[in-house]
């Protein structure tokens, strides 16, 4: 069997990698283990989750705007024809997939989802939607989301605004949970969330409920997302972090900064480049996704603050206690969901 997937796969950000090995071992349990995957990247030079029956390829259109990659985007759209055509199912999802207010790396969002569904309509294919996100700003575009809806065969989405959002717009489907929560296969019914708050309401007076001497506390921080935006954000941002990192040295803490993403042309989303400001005596910061990774999975942590989504749900799985600083919808929800347990 080929299943050919189109999801928002960068490489060198853990969140991502870590929803497509997910994926594909649900996938793979659900249909057969000699399945074949082809996965459609924006970046295929140096994916994080490397097996024998995954293939990765470029995305068709991409780079549209550098005259240099004109025989690159002939290569990825005869390769996207190909493997489009011959595909026994196509899996598209995840994230900000199906947006309206976002200009990515080639046009429209919702242009390039048009003429990618068409495709798979004029091949006759059966295509599912899975965990997507949708946000539509503008109404005018509400026509071409129900065209790119309109004969899928499943459709799951990550949330509740974009379930309401497409029933109020005619198209039935429901809200899955993260992949990454099935990280170790087997699900816990168990919450380690000891705190939470708004990343803008972030206050350390919560810290002096917990002995911190010796421990290790790691720092899951996203640049961005600490306060309102404005002129002074950046320094205001830089100054909570500080302090922060202040507060848990004076406590004996041992801190190490924990980044998520180490994104090569998007300085927002680089957690790395980002974090390694803060780094001086005894704070300490991990130097590469593996290294981030098996943080987790070695359960080398006694307590974790986390903005990334994926630190959250990480902890979660692996039982280690956590402070959730969430910053979105998708965060809100995460903790919403983890709560319950």
């Amino acid at each position: 069997m080929l299943i050919s997937i189109f999801a928002s796969i960068w490489s060198q950000n853990l969140w991502d990698e870590l929803i497509l090995k997910n994926q594909i071992n649900i996938l793979e349990e659900k249909y057969w283990k000699d399945t074949k995957f082809i996965v459609f990247s924006y970046d295929k030079k140096n994916p994080f989750f490397k097996k024998d029956n995954v293939f990765y390829k470029n995305y068709f259109p991409i780079w549209v705007r550098n005259p240099l990659n004109i025989f690159k985007n002939i290569i990825s759209y005869i390769s996207f024809l190909h493997h489009s055509s011959r595909s026994d199912l196509i899996i598209i999802w995840w994230w900000w997939i199906i947006y309206d207010n976002e200009i990515q790396v080639n046009k429209s969002p919702l242009d390039s989802w048009l003429f990618r569904v068409k495709t798979f309509d004029f091949f006759r294919k059966k295509y599912d939607f899975f965990r997507v996100s949708v946000d539509i700003k503008n109404e005018n575009n509400l026509n071409k989301l129900k065209r790119i809806f309109k004969k899928a065969n499943n459709i799951s989405v990550r949330d509740n605004q974009s379930y309401n959002l497409l029933l109020e717009n005619g198209i039935n489907s429901n809200v899955e949970i993260d992949p990454v929560f099935f990280d170790k296969w087997i699900l816990e019914k168990k919450s380690s969330i000891v705190w939470f708050n708004s990343s803008y309401e972030f206050d350390m007076s919560f810290l002096s409920i917990f002995d911190l001497k010796d421990k290790n506390v790691w720092l899951s921080l996203r640049y961005w997302y600490m306060f309102e935006k404005s002129k002074l954000s950046d320094r205001l941002e830089e100054w909570k972090i500080n302090q922060l990192i202040h507060t848990l040295l004076s406590m004996w803490a041992k801190v190490v900064l924990l980044p998520h993403s180490f994104h090569k042309t998007d300085s927002v989303a680089n957690d790395y480049d980002y974090l390694k400001t803060f780094v001086k005596d005894w704070v300490f910061l991990k130097e590469d996704m593996k290294e981030t990774y098996e943080v987790y999975t070695d359960k080398d942590i006694d307590f974790c603050i986390s903005m990334r989504l994926h630190s959250m749900i990480l902890c979660n799985v692996y039982n280690i206690p956590f402070y959730a600083l969430s910053y979105s919808n998708k965060t809100e929800e995460a903790v919403t969901y983890v709560k319950s347990l």
